[in-house]
């Protein structure tokens, strides 16, 4: 192995180590932020409140802390949801996981992952209503409000 290592170290010539700069973690850290940053405080506040309203079936919550420009995108159906049509859309949804006896409705998560970048913080996850389907989503959440989601099967 060290052998290997000289022989690329002199195929590669002389360079000039001290001109040269690696990335350093720092450097990453001020393009990628993580959780727990003064942004993401506000942040991390709407995709909870956003999330506890698809919990519950509250489209008052969900409203509540999306932004005016809002969509949703139901990939299944490639259906783009406004901020106007979205409790049309949801009491459909939620209809459907109620029928045929089924429990009332309430939906839970799994893996639930964050990144934020710059000022956007990001959540991608499983969604779950037991006894009638699951999915994943990925959605945003930008000045303390939701401004998109989409989510499949």
């Amino acid at each position: 192995m060290k052998i290997i290592l000289l022989l690329v170290c002199l195929l590669c010539g002389p360079r000039n180590i001290s001109a040269h700069t690696e990335p350093t973690w720092s450097s990453f850290r001020d393009q990628i932020r993580f959780p727990k940053s003064d942004v993401s405080t506000s942040n991390e506040d709407a995709l909870d409140g956003y999330r506890l309203g698809w919990a519950t079936g509250d489209t008052d919550i969900i409203i509540g802390v999306v932004t005016d420009t809002f969509n949703f995108t139901w990939v299944p159906e490639n259906e783009v949801v406004s901020k106007a049509r979205f409790p049309a859309f949801f009491f459909s949804f939620k209809s459907n996981a109620e029928a045929d006896g089924r429990a009332k409705y309430f939906m839970r998560f799994d893996n639930i992952i964050h990144r934020q970048i710059g000022d956007t913080l990001y959540e991608a996850a499983d969604w779950i209503v037991d006894g009638f389907d699951r999915g994943s989503y990925f959605n945003a959440a930008k000045d303390g409000r939701v401004i998109w989601d989409m989510a499949t099967t």
